[in-house]
């Protein structure tokens, strides 16, 4: 048993009422660990809903599963009725249960799940979601615009470039608004790939139109100005993959940053691929300077080059979110 009495690990023997209730551990835990191992992938569904009268204020769930998690992610809202978060692992698993969410949940996170296919109903106070993805996975991506009126914020991680319009089209290509959505955060694959990189869309619409925190540190994923055509008035933080392309769209002249009238804080990374001289390169951080420079609320300004910190300009303490 851990030390820390507010996480509980149940493995696939189970921790019964019982014996929860002699440990005490059903006043303080908060965290429940679940492992779903190949050795009992069918754990019965009358130990798991026995654990919610001993484990009722629990409200994070980690569930680890090494065959398919189906029924036991089925049963959580039974074992843990007051669950808001719950970070689902399944390295290498096919789902083959359909997959119903508490709809009590306000945080999901799927990492390394081959076949994500939660939730045949929404998750009405789903309010933050982290999907690490394992290929293309256009059911995660699905779930991801089913959730846009009520999401605020959104990770995606290791999404590769050509999947992108996937997160602002739905499947007749008509955009998707998040309407809620303040912090995006796009880890995408591809940055070095001239040719990838040469296939990104001009896509229409206005997704986001009340974002203040954007994350585009490897590549952004558009030929256009797509995720931050909303936020004239909302962008507080930018951190940008800054190429040829992208300086032409956000960059066009020195004063192209004022438009963001809350826009404190940037970090443009400089894209420095094989096809590319210093020259531009050089040039793009001159232009990157000179605009920052001229927007009259930034107050932090880096810029890096890969595996290099460049130049940093900082006049307030930075703003996180």
């Amino acid at each position: 048993m851990p030390a820390d009495r507010t996480a509980l690990y149940w493995a696939r023997k189970g921790l019964s009422a019982t014996k929860a209730r002699a440990l005490g551990w059903h006043i303080f835990a908060r965290q429940a660990v679940v492992i779903v191992s190949g050795r009992q992938p069918n754990v019965p569904y009358d130990a798991i809903t026995a654990l919610g009268s001993a484990f009722c204020r629990v409200t994070r769930v980690k569930l680890h599963a090494m065959t398919n998690p189906g029924p036991v992610f089925n049963a959580l809202h039974v074992a843990f009725p007051a669950l808001r978060q719950i970070k689902l692992e399944a390295t290498n698993t096919q789902i083959s249960h359909t997959m119903h969410a508490p709809t009590s949940l306000t945080h999901i996170e799927v990492t390394s799940c081959p076949a994500f296919a939660v939730c045949a109903t929404p998750v009405p106070c789903l309010r933050s979601l982290v999907l690490n993805m394992a290929g293309t996975n256009t059911s995660a991506l699905a779930f991801a615009r089913q959730h846009a009126r009520t999401l605020v914020k959104l990770v995606v991680k290791h999404i590769h470039v050509r999947d992108c319009p996937m997160l602002v089209l739905d499947e007749n290509n008509l955009s998707v608004e998040y309407g809620q959505m303040q912090v995006l955060r796009l880890d995408v694959l591809g940055a070095y790939d001239p040719e990838l990189v040469a296939q990104r869309m001009c896509v229409q619409g206005t997704p986001f139109p009340s974002l203040q925190y954007l994350n585009c540190g490897s590549l952004y994923p558009f030929a256009n100005n797509v995720l931050l055509r909303g936020a004239l008035h909302t962008l507080r933080v930018l951190v940008i993959s800054v190429d040829a392309t992208v300086a032409a769209w956000l960059l066009p002249e020195a004063t192209c940053l004022r438009k963001y009238t809350r826009l404190a804080g940037m970090e443009a990374r400089i894209v420095s691929r094989a096809d590319v001289g210093d020259t531009q390169n050089i040039a793009i951080h001159a232009r990157v300077l000179d605009a920052a420079f001229q927007s009259p609320h930034m107050q932090w300004l880096r810029i890096r080059y890969p595996n290099s910190h460049v130049a940093e300009y900082s006049n307030k303490p930075k703003i996180k979110l």
